[in-house]
C-alpha cells in the first residue's frame, strides 16, 4: 500500500473525530470543568487550606481565566492542523485567528497579576499592557475579515493531480499534529517539574514555518507560475512575522501582529491584481481563431 493511501486512512478518521459535534461537546465540557476546578482550587487557596509553595497553591481566582484561555488556545492549534490541507491561504487565516487569541490571552495573563488591594495609579503599567494587547487583538480580528474578504480560491493543479496534492498536504498536517502533541507533552512535563506552565506557542509557529516551506516546495511540483511562487513564498514570510510578534515584548507584539495581518492582506490583494492583469493581457493579445 502506498504511503499516501495510508495517510488518507489515518487522516480522515482523525479529522472526522475532531470536527464532530460530540467532540465539540467534549471540548466545551473540558473547558468548563477546568475553569470550575480552577475556581474551586482558588477558593481553597484563599481559605488557606493548601500550602502556598505547591503547584495548586499558586492558583488564584483571576488566574483561572488565563488557564482556561491557554487550554482553548491549545484546542485552536489542533483545529489549525485540519485547515492546512484546505489551502495555504486558509491556513494563514487560521494562524491569524490564533494570533488574536494569543493577544487576548496575554491581556488576561496581565489581568491575573492585577492586585485589587492596591490603587490603580500604582498599577498603570499593567493596565497599559492589558489595553495594548486587547486593542491589538481587536484590530487583528477586524483586519481578519478583510483578509478573508479579498481571498479568491483557485486550483493550481489539474484534476488528475488534485487528489495526490491533497494527500501530500494531509501528510504534512499529520506531521504538524504529531509535533504539536509532542510539544504539549514536553510543556506538561516541564510544568510538573518547575510548577510553571509555559505554552510553546512560539515554537509551534516555528514548526508552522517549516510546514509552510514544505507545503510550498510540494506545490512547486504542480505549478511553476511566478504569481503562485510569489504568493506561497510570501505566505511563509507571514508566518515568520507572526512568530516575531510572539517573541516581541509588550506593545511591539501588537504592532508586529497588525503588520503581519496587513502584509497577508497585501499579498492576497496584489496577487489578485497581478492575476487579473495577466489574464487581461493574455485575452487582449490572444490571436484570433481562424
Amino acid at each position: 500500500m502506498k504511503l499516501l493511501d495510508i495517510v488518507k486512512k489515518i487522516y480522515h478518521p482523525v479529522q472526522d473525530f475532531w470536527e464532530s459535534r460530540r467532540t465539540n461537546h467534549i471540548i466545551s465540557g473540558v473547558l468548563v470543568s477546568v475553569f470550575v476546578l480552577c475556581m474551586v482550587v482558588a477558593l481553597v487557596n484563599y481559605l488557606g487550606w493548601l500550602p502556598v509553595g505547591g503547584l495548586l497553591g499558586r492558583v488564584h481566582f483571576l488566574q483561572a481565566v488565563e488557564i482556561s484561555f491557554t487550554l482553548l488556545l491549545f484546542f485552536e492549534m489542533i483545529s489549525l492542523v485540519f485547515v492546512i490541507p484546505q489551502s495555504i491561504a486558509n491556513s494563514i487565516g487560521k494562524q491569524i485567528e490564533i494570533l488574536s487569541l494569543v493577544l487576548l490571552r496575554s491581556s488576561f495573563k496581565e489581568f491575573s497579576h492585577y492586585n485589587f488591594q492596591l490603587p490603580l495609579q500604582s498599577q498603570l503599567e499593567s493596565v497599559y499592557k492589558m489595553v495594548s494587547d486587547g486593542v491589538g487583538s481587536l484590530l487583528v480580528f477586524l483586519l481578519l475579515s478583510t483578509y478573508y474578504g479579498v481571498q479568491r480560491h483557485r486550483a493550481i493543479t489539474q484534476e488528475g493531480d488534485r487528489q495526490q496534492f491533497v494527500a501530500l498536504k494531509q501528510f504534512i498536517a499529520l506531521l504538524v499534529l504529531a509535533t504539536l502533541l509532542t510539544l504539549s507533552g514536553h510543556d506538561l512535563v516541564n510544568m510538573l517539574h518547575s510548577g510553571v506552565w509555559v505554552q510553546s506557542v512560539d515554537r509551534f509557529y516555528l514548526i508552522l514555518i517549516f510546514a509552510d516551506l514544505l507545503f510550498m516546495l510540494v506545490a512547486f511540483r504542480y505549478t511553476l507560475h511566478y504569481p503562485d511562487i510569489f504568493r506561497y513564498s510570501a505566505f511563509v514570510l507571514v508566518t515568520v512575522f507572526i512568530r516575531f510578534s510572539l517573541l516581541a515584548p509588550v506593545y511591539y507584539n501588537a504592532l508586529l501582529s497588525l503588520f503581519s495581518v496587513l502584509f497577508a492582506i497585501a499579498v492576497v490583494h496584489f496577487h489578485n491584481l497581478f492575476t487579473d492583469g495577466r489574464l487581461a493581457y493574455i485575452n487582449k493579445n490572444q490571436p484570433p481563431a481562424e
